[in-house]
């Protein structure tokens, strides 16, 4: 069944407000195992200890950024529980994106970015994890979506800011990664400036390394992450939550999975170095980066695919057919699926979003690779 055309007027920014209230304030009082298990006890050690002592010594597995802005939060632990306020974090950092989205919005021409962008709060992916997870991954997202509009208004500097702010909040920044690598090639950028995404990285953890937190530590915290699971996916809507299933070895696996990630993120920079495209299929070239990473590479978690979900709406609220907003169906249904995995512990739902989510790659893919071809024998589009 072809599936109904995209609506001509979205709900007014207020509708879409209340309703995002409502869901998640159902979700509010539910404590998620991550949160149980990570984000409370990290909590709670910076009230123990103070929110600049806290950072004397490693206590946590991610990035410092949002640590800060955790740490900022503790005066009101007489208050409010450490959970509400985690919550409460995580909803700013979604009101952040939704603020980051319309900017893209405005700026590719989209009809109604302000109700658009108010359509992130409702997302049921970035609605769950905000308001039932308490996550933050809005956090690191907002920035590489800024990072998308300073690219489009060739703004290199600041575009490489704005990603080394993203990748010093979470290192699933590095999932986009394969695209600014190919646009800073493709656009003959100075190799001085590519330092800058490293440099900003870098400085986010200034802080709790002068407060006393090991520089070594600070540097090597997702390195050292690398081998706590040994499952080749983990809920996450890819190809291996499919094959880890099968009766094949695991180290054989594991192997042929990087090896696959690797050839194909190699080839995609190739391609968008040499591509000649259009503003909005620049955003498609850069959707299409994390469904090919995390698509691809071993040992995903269920919400890798996060700039993917965001993504794909923007693509939908500027094209505005039906095609488009079937590609965003099939992300964010893959995206819901592996989450109902995590949460319902389930890998049924992770096997079924991983088909939706390929089926998405390949129509992502598609137009762009022809249009491409087409390209090499006719004159670059314009924006």
């Amino acid at each position: 069944m072809e599936p109904a055309a995209p609506p001509k007027t979205l709900p007014t920014v207020a509708m879409t407000v209340t309703l995002a209230a409502i869901a998640i304030a159902v979700m509010w009082r539910v404590i998620a195992v991550d949160m149980s298990v990570h984000l409370l006890p990290w909590f709670d050690h910076i009230v123990a200890t103070g929110p600049l002592a806290a950072f004397a010594r490693p206590f946590s597995n991610y990035s410092p950024a949002y640590l800060y802005l955790m740490a900022a939060t503790t005066p009101l632990a007489t208050v409010f529980s450490g959970a509400s306020l985690i919550k409460a974090l995580s909803v700013v950092g979604t009101i952040a994106l939704a603020l980051s989205v319309r900017r893209l919005l405005v700026r590719l021409g989209a009809p109604q970015p302000n109700r658009g962008a108010a359509l992130m709060l409702i997302t049921p992916t970035i609605a769950i994890n905000a308001g039932l997870l308490g996550q933050c991954d809005a956090m690191w997202t907002a920035p590489l979506v800024m990072a998308l509009v300073a690219m489009l208004n060739r703004r290199h500097v600041a575009m490489l800011a704005w990603c080394g702010l993203a990748l010093g909040f979470k290192v699933q920044a590095l999932l986009v990664a394969p695209f600014f690598v190919g646009l800073l090639i493709n656009r003959k950028i100075p190799l001085r400036l590519w330092p800058i995404a490293p440099l900003v990285a870098a400085a986010t953890m200034v802080p709790a390394w002068a407060l006393g937190w090991p520089a070594g530590d600070l540097a090597t915290i997702y390195l050292r992450q690398a081998d706590t699971y040994s499952a080749l996916s983990l809920n996450a809507p890819n190809v291996w939550t499919i094959v880890q299933g099968l009766p094949v070895g695991g180290p054989f696996l594991l192997g042929l999975a990087l090896v696959a990630a690797a050839a194909l993120t190699a080839v995609y920079v190739v391609w968008l170095s040499v591509a000649r495209l259009a503003e909005r299929a620049l955003i498609s070239a850069a959707l299409l980066a994390p469904l090919i990473t995390a698509g691809l590479l071993p040992r995903m978690h269920e919400r890798y695919f996060f700039m993917a979900d965001i993504l794909a709406i923007v693509i939908a609220l500027t094209v505005r057919d039906r095609r488009s907003w079937r590609i965003a169906a099939l992300i964010q249904g893959g995206s819901l699926l592996s989450l109902f995995a995590f949460i319902s512990g389930i890998a049924g739902f992770a096997a079924l979003g991983a088909v939706l989510m390929i089926l998405a790659t390949m129509m992502v893919a598609r137009p762009l690779l022809k249009r491409a071809a087409n390209n090499t024998a006719g004159p670059a589009q314009t924006a």
